[in-house]
């Protein structure tokens, strides 16, 4: 996958935020059991549930945290959002 997202900057000029979308996009039309993190799939808002919640923070609502342990796709999304802000905050910081 790693080398596809290399041809993707490569050859057809994607930048960062658009493999980003990508990578959203391919959880959210994924087969994965349960409800989407996202209130819009389109925007990539957050769900309801998790409205209030930073996926960096590790600690989540009592809501938060029943949504996402009954929902593996948005549990999956919810990740892949902590993946992001991770690498996007040492990129920031130049580690």
């Amino acid at each position: 996958m790693t080398h596809e997202y290399l041809r993707a900057v490569q050859d057809q000029h994607l930048a960062y935020s658009d493999l980003k979308q990508m990578a959203r996009a391919s959880l959210e039309h994924s087969f994965l059991p349960g409800e989407s993190a996202w209130a819009d799939g389109k925007t990539f808002r957050k769900n309801v549930a998790c409205s209030a919640d930073d996926p960096i923070a590790g600690r989540y609502s009592a809501e938060c945290t029943t949504f996402l342990d009954s929902n593996q796709k948005a549990e999956s999304e919810w990740m892949l959002e902590r993946r992001f802000e991770i690498f996007e905050r040492q990129m920031a910081e130049g580690k």
